[in-house]
């Protein structure tokens, strides 16, 4: 297990991390409190044990800092202290310690402590398991395998504050399967269901890592493209619509018309991003669906009348 041990005294830190390394663990030294914040901020050490009096910032309040913080993993803390008085030990418990230690540690008694900790962590690594996979499974579409409308709102926004901030591009699809409610009616809803799971299945197959597949709602879906300009956009659209065209669907053929925007020039937020691809993805359908368009590569100012899906 890696262990981070601050203390101040040069002697007894030795002493300890030759302890430490005997019983096996990766032990890393720091010669104080704000040392040791750094490398818990930079590191991944599951626990820590710290002296209780050190210059710069002492056991509790280092303690203290590291449960303010709220870090992505749990650090278990062991105080190191001559200290034996009940309301110090309370106080270090109400900084965050999880235990206690005298100072110079026994050996028999710091191999049992640090067995202690070991089963803590490992409770703490499989709840925050149960937690993320609670997460994935609120944040995906339950049919189609990819994220659900609420995801894509977060992310949308998350991307775009991104892109804005640091000057790239974001493109965003939205895309709807074409005569879906026919499909539907000749072939059945279990049908219907199956050619939204491929569709998904397809998108998820044909995009980057750091792209975003989401279902919009009912056959529509969308997709994010963090850095990636209107010609990319394009290229992934098409891409994407001739993968779903080239399939060998069991009932007859299915396509799918896109629309594609890019932030840029005339695009102040979210909703106007959205508010253009769903103009182009009008456009694509008006124009006899199974294509892809760009809104800024189209005129605008078409009068667009109301679709059947």
């Amino acid at each position: 297990m890696k262990i981070l041990v601050a203390e101040d005294q040069v002697v007894a830190a030795i002493h300890l991390r030759r302890n430490l390394e005997i019983m096996g663990h990766d032990v890393t030294v720091a010669p104080d409190g704000e040392a040791a914040w750094l490398r818990i901020q930079d590191g991944d050490f599951p626990l820590l044990i710290s002296d209780w009096m050190m210059p710069n910032l002492d056991g509790p309040d280092l303690c203290r800092r590291i449960r303010e913080a709220r870090l992505d993993r749990y650090t278990y803390i062991i105080l190191l202290t001559s200290l034996d008085r009940q309301e110090d030990r309370v106080k270090g418990l109400r900084a965050g310690a999880d235990d206690f230690l005298t100072k110079p540690p026994d050996p028999a008694e710091l191999a049992v402590r640090l067995e202690i900790a070991e089963r803590i962590l490992a409770v703490h690594d499989q709840l925050a398991r149960q937690n993320a996979l609670l997460a994935e499974l609120a944040s995906t579409d339950a049919l189609t395998g990819v994220k659900n409308r609420r995801r894509f709102a977060e992310d949308l926004e998350l991307l775009y504050t991104q892109a804005d901030r640091q000057g790239f591009p974001l493109s965003l699809i939205l895309l709807d399967i074409d005569h879906f409610k026919m499909y539907n009616d000749s072939f059945g809803h279990p049908a219907g269901d199956l050619v939204l799971s491929e569709v998904g299945a397809i998108l998820r197959s044909n995009i980057r890592g750091q792209d975003v597949v989401a279902r919009y709602g009912g056959e529509e879906f969308t997709v994010l493209l963090p850095m990636t300009n209107e010609s990319g956009a394009m290229e992934v659209a098409d891409r994407l619509r001739r993968a779903i065209s080239g399939r060998d669907w069991p009932h007859r053929a299915v396509t799918a018309s896109f629309g594609v925007a890019t932030s840029g020039i005339g695009i102040s937020n979210t909703q106007t991003l959205v508010e253009q691809a769903d103009r182009a993805l009008y456009i694509a359908k008006r124009a006899g669906r199974d294509q892809a368009v760009h809104f800024f590569r189209h005129d605008r100012s078409l009068t667009l009348e109301p679709l059947n899906s």
